[in-house]
C-alpha cells in the first residue's frame, strides 16, 4: 500500500510538472508591432507549433536590435529577425542575403526548397542555435532622391544609409565611393525622407509603411534591379525545443513562401517611378556585385558554403551564364 501511494504521488508530480511547463518565449520583430503582418502570421504559426510539442508565447518587438540581444541573452527561446541581423547566429544561412547572389524570386524559391530538405538540416545548426524557418522579405532595391544619379560613378560622394551592424554594406560603400551614414531599421527611412541621406537600399514592403515615397518624391527613382534578396529567419535556442521541431518548422515556413511572395509583389506594384537601370548598365552592375561578393567571401563576411549553394541554384536555372563555367564561387 505504501509503495502504491508513493507511485501515485510521483505520477501526480510528473503530471503537475507537465501542465505547468514553461512556455517558450517567441520574440517577433515587426516594425508595426501588434498591428503588423509578421506578428499576425507568427500568432498562426504558434498555434501550429503546438502539434510539434511547443507552447509558444509570442511577444512583439519594434526594435530589432533589442530582440536580437534578448535572444542572445536567453530571454527569448526563439526569435524572428531579418537575415542580415540573424547572420551573427548562423553565418551560413545568414549569408543568403548577400549582394547580388539571388537575381530573382525563382532562384530564391529553389534555394529555400533546397534548404528545407532534411539533408540540409546540418547547415541549419550552429552551436546552440538552429534556423527553423526562412521566408522572403523581398528584393532590396536602391531608392534615390535624385533620378539623375543614374550610374555608379554618379553615386560617388553621395550619402547612403547603411546598417551599422552589416559589414557587407560598409564594404560596398567603400567600393563605390558613397559616404556611409550609420543607421538601423528604425531610422533609415526617416533619414531618407528628410534628406539626411540621398540613397537607401530597401525592400518594396517598406515603401508604403515607412513612407519612402516621400523621399523619392517626384524627382527620385527606385532602380528596378535587385541588389540582394532579403529574408526573415526564425532562430531557436534548440535545447529549449523538442527533437525534430526545427525540421517541422522549416517545412511549414516553406509553405509560407507563396503567400509571402504575393504580399511582396503587391508592394512592388505600388512603387511609383520604378525603372530599370539605363540600357547596358544592368550587366555591369551584376558583375560589380559579383566581384564584391567574391571579395567579401574571401574576407569571411559571407560563408563559402552558402555562396557555392547559391551559385549552383543560379546555374541550374540559367546554365548558360558565364559564371557557370568558372570556379570562383
Amino acid at each position: 500500500m505504501g509503495r502504491l501511494l508513493v507511485r501515485l504521488v510521483v505520477i501526480a508530480l510528473l503530471l503537475g510538472g507537465t501542465s505547468a511547463a514553461r512556455a517558450q518565449v517567441f520574440c517577433v520583430f515587426d516594425i508595426l508591432g501588434t498591428q503588423g503582418p509578421l506578428y499576425s502570421a507568427m500568432k498562426g504559426y504558434a498555434l501550429q507549433a503546438r502539434a510539434w510539442g511547443a507552447n509558444l508565447e509570442v511577444r512583439p518587438y519594434v526594435d530589432e536590435g533589442v530582440a536580437a540581444e534578448e535572444f542572445k541573452a536567453g530571454q527569448c527561446d526563439a526569435v524572428l529577425l531579418t537575415g542580415v541581423r540573424a547572420r551573427q547566429f548562423n553565418h551560413t544561412v545568414g549569408s543568403i542575403d548577400s549582394i547580388g547572389a539571388m537575381p530573382g524570386y525563382p532562384q530564391l524559391k529553389l534555394l529555400l526548397q533546397t534548404l528545407a530538405h532534411p539533408e540540409a538540416a546540418k547547415l541549419m545548426v550552429s552551436g546552440p542555435y538552429e534556423v527553423a524557418g526562412i521566408m522572403p522579405l523581398g528584393a532590396a532595391y536602391l531608392f534615390l532622391r535624385d533620378r539623375h544619379i543614374d550610374s555608379v560613378a554618379k553615386m560617388a560622394g553621395k550619402k547612403m544609409a547603411v546598417l551599422d551592424y552589416d559589414q557587407a554594406q560598409l564594404r560596398m560603400t567603400e567600393r563605390i565611393g558613397v559616404q556611409p551614414v550609420s543607421s538601423d531599421v528604425s531610422n533609415f527611412a526617416g533619414k531618407f525622407n528628410n534628406g539626411v541621406v540621398d540613397i537607401v537600399a530597401a525592400p518594396a514592403v517598406a515603401y508604403m509603411p515607412l513612407e519612402l515615397y516621400k523621399g523619392v518624391g517626384t524627382h527620385g527613382v527606385v532602380v528596378k534591379m535587385p541588389v540582394a534578396q532579403l529574408t526573415f529567419q526564425l532562430l531557436l535556442h534548440r535545447q529549449q525545443f523538442p527533437e525534430g521541431f526545427g525540421q517541422h518548422s522549416r517545412e511549414y515556413f516553406l509553405g509560407m513562401f507563396e503567400p509571402a511572395l504575393k504580399a511582396v509583389q503587391e508592394a512592388e506594384d505600388q512603387i511609383m517611378f520604378f525603372y530599370p537601370p539605363p540600357d547596358g548598365d544592368a550587366e555591369k552592375y551584376q558583375e560589380m556585385m559579383r566581384e564584391a561578393r567574391i571579395s567579401m567571401t574571401a574576407e569571411g563576411i559571407y560563408d563559402r558554403r552558402m555562396m557555392s549553394i547559391m551559385k549552383k541554384v543560379r546555374c541550374r536555372l540559367d546554365p548558360g551564364n558565364v559564371e557557370c563555367s568558372d570556379n570562383r564561387e
